[in-house]
């Protein structure tokens, strides 16, 4: 399950990179139409891109730049097309001139859907200090 391993890794690594670039198309095509998403400011589970959507629109607005970098990561292939990925991510903020970090721990659940990978479940918090 090699193969499994280094696909949903860089599915990560997609999102990690979507991400720190802002770019909306590229991340809602990362996501299954159905897929469940808690982000680290969410205060609710969301279900469907339309909601994940409307979370990354949010927190793109404004001045506010994000860089993301993922370490640690850990895959756990359970079939050929199905697998868990577990990372640290750090996102470093910037705005008006001032960055702060934020540490955060991410789950993913990934499936190959009609030969692509998708994220099915994602989550993303701060980790404590």
């Amino acid at each position: 399950m090699t193969q499994t391993t280094n696909d949903a890794r860089e599915l990560a690594e997609r999102w990690s990179s979507a991400f720190t670039q802002a770019d909306m198309n590229t991340l809602m095509d990362l996501f299954a139409p159905d897929a469940v998403f808690f982000g680290t400011s969410s205060t609710a589970i969301v279900a469907g891109t339309d909601g994940i959507r409307n979370y990354f629109e949010n927190s793109f607005l404004g001045s506010k730049r994000y860089v993301s970098v993922l370490t640690d990561i850990h895959v756990t292939a359970l079939s050929d097309d199905v697998a868990i990925i577990a990372a640290l991510n750090k996102i470093t903020i910037t705005e008006n001139n001032h960055t702060d970090d934020l540490m955060g721990r991410l789950s993913i659940a990934a499936r190959k859907r009609e030969g692509l990978w998708k994220i099915e479940h994602f989550h993303r918090s701060a980790l404590p200090n």
